[in-house]
């Protein structure tokens, strides 16, 4: 019998490509290659988002530390937003508490200069900022592509980029038992008082607010969201207010995301995934102000803005 060979067996060459089969696949893979190029490199996170993400990664995970070591309690997230942590007290901020402490609507929070007073450290590792335990790392707090300098709050960039949703966490200076008006405990859930988006209610009742880590039932942990890469225009306070009320000719946007990844934000998850999400609308990162000091005005708002109809369900869901 006559052995056969791979190359001249007529049965193997008729199975195989020719040169020329081989030439038209190549030349149709480059096509598309270069028809993608484009759409990729417009969606491909810089080296800025992706140490933003990890940024909200190890704020989500410090948040989950913190509900471990206090029987589930996530922390404050109700500091007022025009009070400058810097110049008070040591009893007035120890009745300050919150997930981290100061605003950046004032000079001396916005830019955290360690040692501005004798003995004073920065905020952001202040024992009354209480992720400082788990986040021990102050560039942690910022944004790298966050270079906004603003002009009514000092002259170097913000501390810190990123807030906490308005929808989540517990109080603590808005209680009476540390001097505010709020008649509940510390530890209480936060009131929630802008999700229904066109004015504030703080005795709102319609809306879910998480006090805990085992209160995200409702959308659930994987589908709300904790930090928001905030804009800086807007930023103040440690608390991002996002309405979950978002209907036809009614959507509000009372604090702004950030767009300075591409026109895209980070934003984590109660999970502890976090994402990039590219926004629709340019209204949605370009804030109306309606004073100084990064104040949002949800009553100029262009109606039906895409964007607050995904932010609406991820920030929370009826009762």
């Amino acid at each position: 019998m006559k052995p056969t060979h791979p190359f001249t067996d007529k049965k193997n060459r008729e199975a195989g490509f020719t040169l020329v089969e081989l030439l038209v696949v190549l030349a149709t893979v480059a096509v598309l290659a270069v028809m993608l190029l484009p759409a990729i490199a417009g969606t491909k996170p810089s080296s800025q988002a992706f140490q933003c993400l990890e940024n909200q990664r190890q704020l989500m995970l410090a948040v989950q530390m913190y509900a471990q070591d206090n029987s589930d309690l996530l922390p404050p997230n109700d500091y007022p937003y025009l009070t400058t942590y810097a110049t008070m007290g040591a009893t007035a901020q120890a009745q300050h508490k919150n997930w981290v402490v100061g605003t950046m609507e004032q000079a001396l929070d916005a830019e955290d200069l360690p040692g501005r007073t004798a003995g004073m450290v920065s905020e952001l590792l202040d024992p009354n900022t209480l992720l400082s335990p788990y986040l021990t790392n102050r560039p942690v707090y910022h944004c790298p592509a966050d270079n906004y300098i603003d002009p009514y709050a000092g002259h170097s960039v913000h501390v810190r980029s990123y807030s906490m949703s308005g929808a989540v966490g517990t109080i603590w200076s808005s209680s009476t038992a540390m001097g505010g008006t709020d008649t509940r405990p510390v530890g209480s859930p936060v009131g929630g008082g802008w999700l229904p988006g066109s004015s504030f209610n703080g005795n709102q009742t319609i809306w879910l607010t998480y006090g805990k880590m085992t209160a995200f039932t409702k959308p659930g942990p994987a589908k709300t969201f904790v930090f928001m890469d905030e804009n800086p225009l807007t930023i103040n306070d440690g608390c991002f207010y996002a309405s979950a009320n978002a209907q036809p000719n009614q959507t509000y946007l009372i604090d702004y995301p950030s767009g300075n990844h591409n026109a895209a934000a980070a934003i984590s998850f109660a999970d502890g995934h976090a994402i990039i999400h590219k926004w629709q609308d340019p209204r949605t990162y370009t804030p109306v102000i309606s004073g100084l000091g990064g104040i949002g005005n949800p009553s100029k708002q262009t109606p039906d803005d895409p964007d607050c109809f995904y932010l609406a369900p991820i920030t929370s869901a009826a009762r």
